[in-house]
């Protein structure tokens, strides 16, 4: 039988005294990503219909689907509901909302009690901590305490946001522009603050900005999107004596490049030499100069068989320390992206884009480290690499990047306009490319005039699931609930407004996933990644090996999709002192992303691995142990190894695929610009980094992102500038 309602909500329960005719009552509040609206009908003083609706809600647990809750509150009769695990935040915000429903329908006012409170959420990284201080009916100030947020990303954030809600007396203010998540904590922590209060935060009023006058400027050179790519342009349009306008629609510089490892892919033989050979590495070289000549197009053939040639001269003489060279790097690109479409349509990167890739990206090493990166004396070999050439700047991720070139930009007399988003090209009579229109989160109108050329540097769609899901030919499935490792303006925005004026696009039928992403976040540095994947070991939830962990990061996607999603990255202490290249196993353990135990032993404990799957997984370890030894892997032919797992502790760290790079885009030339569907150069146009295709063909190697966004972001500056 029904429960009736009572009159108290802290039992969140209702007691109405009018009519006995259906009334709807709805409020609003913060969820994961966005604002969530509950409304609920009561008749007869009994709920009798709740809907729950966030269009941009986006909890990995459930994303948008929020009917399951809302049903949990209609059987419930009120809001002692257990939510959904994994989407604590989001049903938080479902359950505040619903109670400010209710305290509409009942007729209360919400009031709490003045104090000091402390509260947290869960932010990008880990928990987001807030001091409020709660006057009489008054927000007096918030504070944020503690956070291990990016601050390249989130900084704006982090400063803005408190001050926002106690100027507008509400936590319902406007986000920060590509801090969603970082926003929505310190809104969704003091939110709770409220609630311990007694309040209902649910209840507090909208504070929007309004827009200003109209914006209109003009320079040489305007560019799209402040990534990589867009601040290699600003400064090498600049270098090249061109005025530059460089416009981001987030709320700072960096795109997916601040959030990188940092990795940059550039061959040099007499740099590799510097570094001693891995195992495993020249029996790769030897395998591969044997490579079918069948499956190397003409155009590359020059390369390929001058390729054969260093590698032969290379093992005949010290192969104690490494190999590599362009050509190398040119075969690799093509081989490991040659791919076919789910039709059987085969798709391999452009010759002329690959190799103005390949010989240029240590010119291009050379020309940021003279604008003021640091570089590690290391070599580096990020997932899906396939080789050892990374070159890494001393800061941790991208963060060096942005730091130096985004004020190397306005230094050099660039202007940056941050949180303004570019929605169409403006073209002339002719056809030529002449200016933006955009608008700024505000709403502001802006309009921007190009006396020379329009850059964009926007990046791929990988945040964009509904682009990514209508243009994929190549995964089966991308299921509805699958993270991105991307920055949150990756949307797919220029190849939207440059197909508006008739560009053409190449490979959008293919992603790539990245397997060693967070399961919950979709983030892909949280846990402990070596700096080579020689040192990677991956376990499925039956405590095996199930793939060879240097492979493509298709390859390794798919392995880790037909073993379930989730599978395990292993390391001991060795290998996590090495990981220290992008995150210390510390702050991985203290957050929850990585599992630590003193044995293998007890590290299978702490899995859940029991019986039959406990003796596989110490087997697997020992095992992969004596392969280390041998220099063989037996098991999956392992292209190199270098640590054993025998140093304790020991770690774990959960992993689960998540889209990372879209590897179809615009269609270009080699001097960056954007070619229409009749592959004719669209005047006043071009494009550099993800937001262009061609280059990666089918699959990228770790790595030659940064390496593409660089060479024809500085590419692209040059030829605009002419």
């Amino acid at each position: 039988m029904k429960k009736l309602l009572s009159i108290i909500l802290s039992c969140a329960m209702l007691c109405l005294c009018g009519t006995a005719s259906a009334q709807e009552y709805s409020a609003t509040a913060d969820g994961f990503g966005g604002p969530v609206t509950v409304t609920l009908t009561v008749e007869d003083g009994m709920i009798t219909a709740v809907s729950a609706v966030g269009e941009k809600e986006s909890s990995p647990a459930i994303g948008t689907d929020l009917s399951g809750l809302a049903e949990q509150i209609l059987a419930a009769q009120g809001t002692e509901i257990d939510g959904v695990a994994g989407a604590t935040v989001t049903g938080n915000a479902v359950i505040s909302a619903a109670k400010a429903a209710l305290a509409q329908a009942e007729g209360t006012e919400s009031t709490w009690t003045a104090g000091t409170y402390t509260e947290s959420a869960m932010g990008r990284n880990a928990a987001v901590t807030v001091e409020v201080v709660l006057g009489e009916g008054t927000i007096e100030s918030v504070k944020v305490v503690a956070h291990d947020e990016t601050l390249a990303v989130a900084t704006v954030a982090l400063e803005r946001i408190p001050a926002a809600i106690v100027a507008g007396q509400t936590t319902k203010v406007d986000a920060v522009t590509g801090a969603t998540v970082t926003t929505n904590a310190i809104k969704s922590a003091v939110n709770a603050a409220i609630e311990e209060a007694g309040g209902m935060s649910a209840s507090l009023p909208e504070v929007h900005a309004e827009p200003k006058a109209d914006i209109e400027d003009s320079a040489d050179i305007i560019i799209v999107g402040g990534g990589g790519a867009g601040m290699a342009a600003a400064i090498s349009a600049t270098q090249n004596d061109a005025s530059v306008i460089l416009v981001e629609k987030t709320s700072m510089l960096g795109g997916n490049t601040v959030l990188c490892g940092g990795a940059l892919n550039a061959a040099d033989t007499e740099w590799a030499a510097q570094f001693d050979t891995q195992t495993g590495e020249v029996a790769t070289l030897e395998q591969f100069a044997t490579t079918d000549e069948s499956k190397i197009p003409a155009e590359y053939m020059v390369d390929f068989h001058t390729l054969q040639a260093q590698i032969a001269e290379y093992v005949a003489g010290d192969t104690s320390k490494h190999f590599d060279s362009v050509e190398l790097h040119t075969i690799q690109t093509l081989i490991h992206g040659t791919r076919a479409d789910l039709n059987g349509e085969v798709i391999t990167g452009n010759y002329d884009l690959v190799s103005t890739m390949t010989r240029n990206a240590m010119n291009v090493v050379n020309w940021l480290g003279d604008l003021g990166i640091q570089w590690q004396p290391v070599v580096t070999q990020p997932v899906g690499a396939m080789w050892r050439r990374g070159h890494n700047p001393s800061m941790m991720h991208g963060e060096e990047y942005v730091a130096v070139l985004g004020s190397k930009i306005t230094a050099d007399g660039g202007k940056v306009m941050l949180e303004t988003a570019a929605k169409n090209l403006i073209t002339d009579e002719t056809g030529k490319v002449v200016g933006v229109e955009a608008v700024q989160a505000d709403g502001t109108k802006v309009t921007l005039h190009a006396a020379k050329a329009v850059i964009l540097t926007t990046g791929g769609y990988a945040n964009n699931l509904a682009m990514v899901q209508e243009y994929d030919n190549y995964w089966p499935e991308i299921p509805n609930n699958t993270g991105s490792t991307n920055a949150s303006g990756l949307t797919g925005d220029g190849i939207i407004m440059a197909k508006a004026v008739g560009a053409g696009t190449t490979g959008m039928e293919f992603t790539q996933m990245m397997a060693v992403s967070d399961p919950d976040t979709g983030d892909l540095f949280t846990g402990l990644l070596p700096s080579s994947t020689a040192d990677y070991i991956m376990i499925n939830t039956n405590g095996e090996r199930f793939v060879n962990e240097c492979s493509a990061r298709d390859t390794l996607s798919i392995a880790a999709l037909e073993n379930g999603g989730l599978f395990y990255m292993l390391a001991d202490i060795d290998i996590a002192e090495d990981a220290r290249w992008l995150s210390n196993w510390e702050t991985e353990v203290d957050r929850g992303n990585t599992i630590m135990a003193d044995t293998l032993d007890e590290l299978a404990d702490k899995l859940g691995f029991e019986g039959d799957t406990k003796t596989a997984f110490l087997t697997t370890i020992e095992k992969y142990n004596s392969y280390v030894d041998a220099g063989v892997d037996a098991d999956f032919q392992k292209n190199a190894l270098n640590e054993k797992v025998d140093n304790g502790p020991f770690f774990a760290s959960p992993r689960k695929p998540a889209l990372h790079h879209t590897m179809g885009g615009l269609t270009i030339n080699t001097s960056a610009q954007v070619l229409s569907t009749d592959g004719e150069v669209i005047p006043g146009l071009f494009a550099a980094g993800e937001v262009c295709g061609g280059i990666h063909a089918g699959n990228r190697l770790g790595g030659n992102a940064v390496a593409d966004c660089f060479v024809f972001g500085k590419i692209a500056g040059e030829a605009a500038a002419k």
